[in-house]
Parts: structure tokens; sequence; C-alpha cells
């Protein structure tokens, strides 16, 4: 992107048929664009061109021409211009920016937003049967209990859960059935006869999911 307007109005006489309404539109939403990944530098510089592209447009239209044969004429009435009409310049070009920020803010809340939806949604696809979400009830349970999930060892698994108080490991081993990450077989139903289940000889558990 041109810093300076000499080279502005060359690109653009060149490229005559940027002097067009969609430019203007582009050269917007790409600042909203820099604002959002907090490119400053370049942000100012595409919202200078863009301001400028807006003043030739309205040009254009004050003297009912084409842009394209504004071009020339405009860069001399901007290049020879008073300091009234620069000031009114700069002044629209902070404008700009302080609606670029304004629209950027907004985009970034939505896409928050979304994501968040998103999350919720994927996170109500993995509740168990009892309606808790597997991934918060690894979370919670302690190092040496995530590893026997991560492994898929039951054995490890009674070893660990016998070292355990009795209400601490009834209560970690209901929620892993309530969340779905493991299911009892028959006649393992409450969770009294699950935790006993696990800390006797006979598997009860079927995999890991």
């Amino acid at each position: 992107m041109f810093s300076r307007h000499d080279d502005s109005e060359r690109f653009l006489k060149e490229n005559n048929q940027l002097a067009h309404d969609h430019c203007a539109s582009y050269l917007a939403v790409w600042c909203v664009d820099l604002c959002v990944q907090e490119k400053k530098a370049l942000l100012e510089r595409v919202a200078r061109q863009t301001v400028v592209m807006q003043y030739l447009l309205q040009l254009s239209k004050s003297v009912d021409v084409d842009p394209r044969g504004c071009i020339t004429a405009f860069y001399r009435k901007f290049k020879l211009a008073e300091k009234e009409y620069m000031e009114a310049y700069e002044d629209e070009v902070k404008s700009l920016l302080v609606r670029v920020d304004d629209r950027a803010k907004a985009r970034i809340e939505a896409a928050e937003e979304e994501a968040k939806k998103v999350e919720e949604q994927e996170r109500l696809k993995r509740l168990g049967p009892g309606g808790i979400d597997p991934v918060e009830v690894f979370e919670s349970l302690p190092e040496t209990l995530q590893k026997c999930f991560e492994e898929k060892d039951i054995a490890m698994l009674k070893e660990e859960m016998a070292k355990l108080p009795k209400e601490e490991a009834a209560y970690h081993l209901q929620r892993c059935i309530d969340s779905g990450m493991w299911v009892p077989e028959a006649g393992a139903q409450n969770t009294g006869a699950s935790a006993a289940a696990v800390n006797s000889d006979d598997e009860q558990y079927e995999e890991v999911k």
C-alpha cells in the first residue's frame, strides 16, 4: 500500500478501473480486517487511501464525470489543497479509524459469541447418560485416575481406587459413569455397587470411551 500520493496517482492511472465504488468498499473492509489483525501501521495507510478514494468519487459525482476521468484533476487539487481542506481530510481519516475500530470490535464479539455457541453445542453432544460432560469429569479426576482412563487399564483403576477414601472413590466413580466414560455391567447399577465392583476381582467395565 502506497504512502506517497504521487505513487498512488501513478498506480491509479495505470489501473484506472479501480476508480470505482467497489474499490472504496473493498478498502473499507480491508481496514476492518487489519484492525482485527492489529496491523496498525498498514491500517492507517489503507485508511488514508480509503478516504482519498472516497474524495475522488465525491468529486466525480459533483462534476458528473466518470471517476477514471477525474484522477489527474483530483490529485492536482489534493496536492495544492488549502489548510482547511487538509484538516478536513485528516478529520475524516480519524473518523474512519474510529468507525473501523467499532466494526472490528463488533466482529470480534460476534466471532467470540459464535465460538461459545459451537463450544456449547459440542459440550451438549458429549454429555453422558447422567447429563455430565466427560471432559469436565476427566479434568476433575486425580492425575492417577486420569492415567487409568488414558491407558484404559482396569487393573490400575482398581488399584488406584483402593487407595482413595471410600466416599471419594464412590464420588469419582459415579461421575465417570454419569458422564459415560465407563459403562458398568449389569449388577453394578448404583454408586455403592459400582465402587465395590472396581475394588473386587471382577471387571465391571466394558471400555474407556
